[in-house]
């Protein structure tokens, strides 16, 4: 299978595309040549992989890594940054993409020190482990034991205030970060927000073709730049290849899946944290995320939920010029 399509932008996508984007994709991207996936170099190059749309970040206190414990007391890597203000401070926990398989603790540092900066926050990001060395959903199972931990342990540990915590991620870490706001209710850890971009929401396994899903925007933005419905397919595969084939450990891993596969499925969305929702016009994900904050403001929640016209899936790695610029967005819905 083809890496993505690179060159050129399809003709079905590209009037659709902000100009600005466009340019800096032909500039950078468009002439690379399309190849196999090969996931341990993919890995590598991954966290720089949009890097041609990053501007500078702004320093913060202090950066640093350590460890919390991850699903069934296994320690995981974290880093910490820190506000130049005194604490303690209100956390921010943030779960990285990368389609369960990809993605370090580098791949989200530039929107860290933004969020740690410009909000005055200590974030924490959290280097969750991935698919298919270990059985999805791991990236869901650690990100919540290191929420709890940070509750329970972080403001002697981190000097955060754990009465005052927001969770956050783009792609697979916005679907992470969403379930884990079910969680955190569930097990009576207040949150204060939850803010992720371009969350996946569904279970795309369901669907051979993209015209199979009942998505609009799948069939739309089938052959997006960035990601297409093939590259959706290849991270979907890797997910459940981290299932065992058969046995009674197929079961117990299916059976810790649940409901986490398409969150559009959670038995209770009541009673959630104020959600903020970002997609992407040329994103195929973005009728799915719509309709999960949609689900959210039926059961009552408070929801601001905005579509970034012109951008595509990793717009919120993209804020060089005017690809972040706030005019450009279509805010849809707020209760």
């Amino acid at each position: 299978m083809s890496h993505e399509a690179l060159n050129p932008i399809h003709p079905s996508v590209l009037p659709k595309l902000d100009p600005a984007f466009v340019q800096l994709y032909n500039e950078h991207v468009a002439n690379t040549p399309a190849g196999p996936i090969d996931l341990a170099v993919l890995r590598t190059k991954y966290s720089v992989l949009y890097s041609y749309g990053t501007g500078p970040a702004p320093d913060c206190g202090r950066v640093y890594d350590a460890e919390v414990p991850g699903h069934n007391g296994d320690m995981i890597p974290v880093r910490v940054y820190e506000p130049a203000s005194p604490g303690p401070w209100p956390v921010h926990i943030d779960f990285h993409g990368g389609g369960w398989g990809l993605g370090d603790l580098d791949t989200e540092s530039h929107i860290c020190k933004h969020i740690c900066v410009r909000a005055d926050v200590c974030v924490i990001d959290v280097d969750y482990r991935l698919v298919p060395e270990h059985a999805f959903p791991i990236g869901i199972q650690d990100s919540f034991a290191a929420l709890q931990y940070i509750h329970a342990k972080g403001a002697g540990q981190f000097n955060i205030d754990p009465t005052r915590i927001s969770l956050g991620g783009v792609s697979a870490g916005g679907h992470i970060a969403l379930v884990c706001a079910h969680l955190a209710r569930d097990a009576t850890i207040p949150l204060k927000l939850v803010a992720v971009g371009t969350p996946t929401i569904d279970d795309i396994s369901k669907y051979k073709t993209a015209s199979e899903s009942p998505w609009p925007s799948m069939q739309a933005m089938e052959f997006a730049p960035t990601l297409n419905w093939a590259r959706l397919k290849w991270f979907d595969n890797l997910k459940w290849q981290s299932i065992a084939s058969s046995g009674s450990e197929r079961e117990s891993q299916l059976a810790a899946v649940s409901w986490y596969a398409n969150i559009l499925d959670a038995p209770n969305c009541k009673d959630l944290p104020t959600t903020v929702i970002y997609t992407a016009g040329c994103d195929p994900l973005h009728d799915e995320g719509e309709a999960y904050a949609q689900k959210l403001i039926s059961n009552g929640n408070e929801v601001i939920q905005k579509r970034f016209v012109g951008v595509p899936h990793p717009f919120m790695h993209m804020d060089k010029g005017a690809l972040l610029d706030p005019s450009s967005s279509t805010e849809y819905n707020k209760c």
